[in-house]
């Protein structure tokens, strides 16, 4: 199976896994439905980026895609579109807490029923301005992060015992409604911040403390924590200041490093993961250079390095699936990624066949780890400056790859 970008399918190819509904979360296409022109074209339209084709010799990727998890997923984002849809049209609809908590509960399970799965690999489809979209990516990367970083989780949550401590359900709830305080803001204040990303915007930034209002005593302190502070950064820069929420004689600066609730910390790496992945002004970046960015200056100083470090074991940069070109100019699937050493996956080229004299071979695989010789130069993803580089390979209909 291979993660092939919207805009390099092709009729013939046959599914791998089911496509959901971006904004409903509800079942579009069964596994091995064969596509067609117009059927893409719909797909192109409801903006689903990405889609996961059969192709042969690479079903050992499957185990880290779980049909499983993705139908939790489904059922997250389903509860969110029916909470925003309910707040479009009443003014004070409540919070389907317990629907949410079951949901991240199933999520939680089937990621613990297949360890291997737990890895930020299927993403969901809908527009990079899709509030729907965002809480559920953020929601679901920083659960990744949460149950990554249990160890962590139990030292800095001390007052609790371990179990407690490591329980990331209000880690998930909080991320899934980060942003439920965008809803009170005007529209133009929200039009304005999708036109300029300005987060200095003053009326913006009420969105936090507009949130925490809406969630204070309906869901627990850590998960509401998450709405009013994930926007704080580890430098003590980022907002609300510390002042603003509920301090006295306290400066008028935000909170900083431990000052900050570790699930807010979590929160506010995701939550900057999926704003530079997806940017409102243009096409989806890619995975690696998003991480690249986020270890360097000057975005790093806003995250507790802890969880920095843990990203790249969460989400790999070359997701297995994911087709990219070598510096020999190889054209090769990421078959196995290495949470040790994530920029250097196992990869199969892709090729019908290699010629060995007058038989026929298997296409090589190589692991990257053991080969300083080759690296990755080029991925087939949505960046726009990735799509000058020659066709793109396509799986047609008997599964085989063209140019």
């Amino acid at each position: 199976m291979l993660r092939v970008p919207i805009d390099r399918a092709s009729p013939g190819m046959s599914l791998a896994l089911p496509v959901l509904h971006p904004a409903r979360g509800t079942l579009l296409l069964c596994r091995d439905y064969i596509l067609t022109r117009t059927l893409i074209k719909r797909l192109r339209e409801l903006e689903i980026h990405e889609l996961w084709v059969n192709y042969p010799q690479t079903e050992q990727i499957r185990k880290y895609v779980s049909p499983a998890v993705l139908q939790q997923q489904g059922r997250l984002v389903g509860l969110v579109a029916r909470t925003f849809g309910r707040m479009h049209r009443e003014a004070h609809a409540p919070l389907e807490f317990l629907g949410y908590r079951r949901a991240l509960r199933g999520l939680l399970q089937s990621l613990a029923n297949e360890p291997l799965a737990a890895a930020y690999i299927v993403e969901l489809g809908g527009s990079a301005a899709s509030e729907l979209r965002h809480a559920a990516e953020v929601c679901f990367l920083s659960l990744l992060l949460g149950l990554k970083l249990e160890g962590y989780l139990i030292d800095q949550r001390r007052r609790l015992n371990a179990t407690a401590a490591r329980d990331v359900l209000s880690l998930g709830l909080g991320a899934m409604l980060h942003d439920i305080g965008m809803r009170e803001l005007r529209p133009e204040v929200r039009e304005r911040h999708e036109q300029t990303g300005d987060e200095a915007d003053v009326e913006w930034r009420q969105h936090v403390q507009l949130g925490h209002r809406l969630v204070s005593g309906v869901i627990p302190p850590s998960a509401a924590g998450v709405v009013l502070h994930h926007h704080q950064h580890f430098d003590g820069s980022g907002f609300p200041a510390a002042g603003g929420a509920g301090g006295a004689g306290l400066e008028s600066r935000g909170l900083m490093g431990d000052e900050i609730h570790v699930f807010a910390r979590i929160a506010c790496v995701a939550n900057h993961f999926d704003r530079l992945r997806r940017p409102l002004d243009g096409r989806p970046i890619s995975r690696a250079r998003v991480l690249s960015m986020m270890q360097s200056a000057p975005w790093a100083a806003r995250f507790d390095p802890v969880v920095l470090r843990a990203l790249p074991m969460v989400v790999p940069a070359y997701a297995p699936g994911a087709i990219v070109t070598l510096s020999t100019g190889e054209r090769a699937a990421v078959t196995e990624w290495h949470p040790e050493a994530p920029m250097r996956p196992t990869v199969k080229v892709l090729e019908e066949a290699v010629v060995k004299g007058s038989r026929r071979a298997e296409p090589p695989e190589y692991d990257l780890r053991d080969r300083g010789d080759l690296s990755i130069v080029e991925e087939a993803c949505q960046e726009p400056q990735r799509h000058t580089a020659g066709p793109f390979m396509k799986v047609g209909g008997d599964g085989r790859i063209a140019a």
